[in-house]
C-alpha cells in the first residue's frame, strides 16, 4: 500500500449525502473579542466577514487573480451594482492600482490562502482570472502540451477528492479489505460522499511535473469553488475568464467536476469585446456557473447590436493614423494596424507602439486604458512597463458587466451603452505626457 493510501486510511470520514451536506464546523465564539483579536482571527479578510451579513448587505464575493480592477469597474461603474468584493492579487502594483480606485485587495499568492477560512462562510460569488500566458498564442503555449493537460485534469479530479471525496453506496464493497470506507471501523453503513480524502497541498502535487507551473493556476477555480461548496454550501455562482485558446477538454473538465458537486449549471462561451462596443479586439472564453439555477447564456446577447467604435473615434484622433507595433520587424501578421478600425488586441507591448508617421507619438496610459474600456484618469500605479502590463492583463470592464450582469440576472445592456457613450463620445483632451519606458 502506498504512503498516500496509508495516510488516507487513517483519516475519519464525514459522510456527505449531497453537495454541501457536510455541514458547517462549530460556530466561532466571538463573544467579548476585542477589535484587535477579531482582526487577527479574520486576517487577511475583512473583520465584518466573520459575522452573518444583514439582509440588506451586498453579496460577498471573492475575486482571485483580481488584477488592477477590470471586474470591479464593470460591476461598480458600468452596472452601478453593489457587491462586497475582496480581490486577491500577487502583483503589488496591480493591487495598489485597484486600492487607489477604491477596491479591496489582499496582496498574496492565491495558493497561500485557505478557502476553509471562517471569514469565507457567507461568500456567495467567486470570480477567477488565472494568468493566461501558458494558453495564449502570445506566450509559449505550454498549456497545449497533452502531458500538461493530462496532469491538469488529474489535479481537477484530486480537487474533488479533497472536498467531496467519493460517492459510496450503502452496502459493503465487493472487495473486502480494500475499501477505505466500509472497512473503516467508524463507517455508519449509509451512502453518501465520503468527505475529504486528500489535503489541498496533495491536490497541487502534480503541478510540479508540468513544464510551466502557471498551467496549474487554473485548478484554483475548482479548489476554491469545491471547497467553499463542501465547507459552507453558500457559494451560488462562479465566473471565470481565460484565453480563448484554452482547450475545450480543460473547460469540459472544469464543468464536469462542478456538475459532480451538484452545481446546477456550468457553461462557457468565447466572447470578443469588440462585439460589445469596445474599441479594441479582446477575445476571451468565459465560464459561468450557478449552484441552484441554470445559467442563461442567451442573456449574453444584446437585444440590438452595440455600435462599433474605432480606435480613432475612441481617442479623438484624426482619420488615417496607422499604429506601428513591431518597429522594423516584419511578420506574417504585419507590424501596423489602422486606427480607423477597432484596435488590435491590447497587450503590455503597447508601451512601445507609436504612430507610423511619427515615432515620437506613443500611447499615453489613458489612451491605452480607454481602448480596453476604462475612463480617463484611472489611477494606474507603478512604472510605465508595469502599468501597461496591468492594462494588457486586465478584464475589460464592459465584459465584466455583461458576464456578471447575466449571471445575476441584472440588466446590463442599457448601462453598458450609457458607459460606452460616456468614455468614447467626447472631445478627447490633449494626451498626457508619455513617460519614458
Amino acid at each position: 500500500m502506498s504512503t498516500l493510501t496509508t495516510s488516507i486510511r487513517t483519516r475519519s470520514f464525514a459522510q456527505l449525502d449531497t453537495a454541501g451536506a457536510l455541514g458547517t464546523p462549530d460556530e466561532l465564539d466571538l463573544t467579548g473579542k476585542t477589535p484587535e483579536e477579531l482582526a487577527e482571527i479574520a486576517f487577511p479578510w475583512p473583520v465584518d466577514w466573520l459575522f452573518p451579513p444583514t439582509p440588506w448587505a451586498p453579496d460577498r464575493v471573492i475575486n482571485l487573480y483580481a488584477g488592477a480592477g477590470g471586474w470591479d469597474v464593470g460591476v461598480r461603474d458600468v452596472l452601478e451594482h453593489d457587491l462586497d468584493t475582496v480581490g486577491v492579487e500577487v502583483h503589488k502594483d496591480a493591487s495598489a492600482t485597484a486600492r487607489a480606485a477604491g477596491f479591496q485587495r489582499i496582496t498574496a499568492d492565491v495558493r497561500s490562502l485557505d478557502p476553509k477560512h471562517p471569514a469565507l462562510r457567507w461568500v456567495v460569488g467567486l470570480v477567477v482570472s488565472a494568468p493566461c500566458q501558458c494558453w495564449s498564442p502570445a506566450g509559449k503555449r505550454a498549456g497545449q502540451d497533452p502531458r500538461n493537460q493530462e496532469l491538469l485534469l488529474d489535479v481537477f479530479t484530486a480537487a474533488f477528492e479533497a472536498t467531496f471525496g467519493h460517492w459510496h453506496d450503502s452496502g459493503p464493497c465487493e472487495w473486502a479489505g480494500e475499501c477505505l470506507i466500509c472497512d473503516d471501523p467508524e463507517w455508519d453503513g449509509y451512502s453518501g460522499y465520503t468527505g475529504p480524502l486528500l489535503t489541498l497541498d496533495e491536490v497541487r502535487v502534480p503541478i510540479a511535473e508540468m513544464t510551466d507551473e502557471r498551467i496549474g493556476l487554473v485548478a484554483e477555480v475548482l479548489i476554491w469553488a469545491l471547497t467553499l461548496t463542501a465547507q459552507w454550501d453558500n457559494l451560488r455562482w462562479l465566473a471565470m475568464e481565460q484565453s480563448a485558446a484554452m482547450p475545450e477538454s480543460i473547460l469540459d473538465g472544469l464543468r464536469e467536476e462542478l456538475w459532480s458537486a451538484d452545481w446546477c449549471s456550468a457553461e462557457y462561451r468565447v466572447l470578443d469585446a469588440v462585439d460589445y462596443g469596445l474599441a479594441s479586439r479582446r477575445k476571451r472564453v468565459f465560464l459561468m456557473a450557478a449552484r441552484h439555477s441554470y445559467v442563461d447564456m442567451d442573456a449574453l446577447t444584446p437585444a440590438e447590436p452595440l455600435p462599433t467604435t474605432t480606435a480613432a473615434e475612441a481617442l479623438g484622433w484624426p482619420e488615417g493614423i496607422r499604429v506601428n507595433t513591431r518597429g522594423v520587424r516584419k511578420t506574417a501578421g504585419g507590424n501596423c494596424w489602422s486606427a480607423d478600425k477597432p484596435a488590435t488586441g491590447i497587450t503590455s507591448k503597447i508601451r512601445g507602439w507609436y504612430w507610423e508617421h511619427d515615432k515620437d507619438r506613443k500611447f499615453s496610459l489613458d489612451e491605452a486604458a480607454t481602448l480596453v474600456g476604462f475612463r480617463n484618469g484611472y489611477p494606474w500605479t507603478g512604472s510605465r512597463s508595469s502599468c501597461t502590463q496591468q492594462i494588457g492583463d486586465v478584464v475589460a470592464p464592459p465584459m465584466s458587466a455583461v458576464v456578471i450582469g447575466s449571471l445575476l440576472r441584472h440588466s446590463w445592456e442599457k448601462p453598458l451603452r450609457r458607459y460606452l457613450s460616456e468614455i468614447y463620445n467626447h472631445t478627447a483632451p490633449e494626451p498626457e505626457h508619455v513617460l519614458a519606458a
